[in-house]
């Protein structure tokens, strides 16, 4: 039975996050068939990705607590692990996915479909390091990779994968691997920043929580671009007849936006993905305190008290969006 509550807490964030791509997914969504490829493909990744590592580790003797600066200590070890091994190997690793095995795929046609597959090539990459460091590890570890790790390999994915998308799309003539370059950047150098706190052992690993919250915030913007992109794709056709009892001025099929993609209404799309995260996060801690796992020594008090340090930030912006959003409504509302 904890076997089985380990692993529901290692696959279910994961699993989520990948549901949330995809349903954002809408305007020309991709198969079904060749996202969990991604997903498998990204997975399967963890293998040579964990041989890598070992070798890289082995070579530059960056172990814990090696101390590779003078004074430094700890912190630089990490730091040299993390930018030198851990995140430039699963940032190409993730990125190779795609660009070997999805790259030439007829039904990567837009800049958005660059996040979806990205995205589920990264969520395949921390389903199965969840599995591993869930099962070693224990409940509070999965606590903790739910708000953190998965979040961080999920966004950075879909940072990625929206440079990689508009690479794809490059206009004829022009290389993208500019773009592509960029995009892995941009997703090495997070990871990199993540990982130096959380295996700094010091007070530094706190910032872990802001940095994650500012990661899913750009990760939700750069989806709303992705969506927009898809919009304009799919939607820029000449106006057809008006059918029978339909006002002339009426959008059709094919005409304008096919949602509010306007900065308000996003305002309550991260609000309400921060309230569900943090919703989830405590779902997670209640089954911890009612089921205990074995190797769980934690008290219900410690649990809760954890719980609320970690989720009153993200909560808090989530409520100051949301007061925002209908503040906003509201004054549109009265200006019609």
């Amino acid at each position: 039975m904890d076997f089985i509550i380990l692993m529901i807490i290692a696959i279910i964030p994961p699993i989520g996050f990948l549901l949330y791509i995809h349903h954002l997914d809408s305007i020309e969504p991709e198969p079904h068939g060749l996202i969990i490829k991604a997903m498998l493909l990204g997975a399967a990744a963890v293998i040579p990705a964990a041989i890598i590592e070992t070798i890289l580790g082995s070579l530059l003797a960056t172990s814990a607590g090696s101390g590779m600066v003078p004074g430094l200590g700890e912190l630089s070890a990490a730091a040299v692990n993390s930018f030198v091994v851990i995140a430039p190997v699963e940032e190409a690793l993730k990125l190779g996915v795609v660009l070997l095995f999805i790259w030439k795929n007829a039904n990567f046609n837009e800049e958005n479909d660059g996040i979806v597959y990205v995205g589920a090539s990264a969520i395949g990459f921390s389903l199965v390091e969840n599995i591993l460091y869930v099962a070693q590890y224990g409940f509070v570890t999965g606590i903790m990779r739910a708000v953190t790790s998965i979040p961080l390999h999920t966004f950075t994915g879909v940072l990625m994968g929206y440079f990689v998308g508009l690479a794809k799309c490059a206009p004829e003539g022009k290389s993208g691997t500019g773009k592509i370059v960029i995009g892995f950047i941009i997703a090495y150098l997070v990871h990199a920043v993540y990982d130096t706190l959380a295996l700094s052992g010091t007070a530094a690993g706190l910032l872990i929580v802001p940095l994650v919250i500012v990661l899913i915030i750009f990760g939700l913007l750069y989806m709303k671009k992705g969506a927009r992109l898809s919009t304009r794709r799919w939607n820029k056709t000449e106006p057809g007849p008006v059918p029978p009892g339909a006002s002339a001025a009426e959008p059709q099929r094919g005409q304008g936006n096919v949602r509010d993609t306007g900065t308000g209404k996003f305002k309550v799309v991260i609000s309400r993905v921060l309230f569900f995260i943090c919703a989830g996060f405590w779902a997670l801690l209640i089954i911890g305190i009612f089921v205990p796992v074995d190797g769980t020594s934690e008290k219900p008090f410690d649990i809760i008290a954890g719980g609320v340090i970690i989720t009153i930030i993200p909560a808090a912006i989530g409520l100051v969006l949301e007061l925002s959003y209908y503040r906003q409504k509201k004054n549109r509302a009265v200006a019609s």
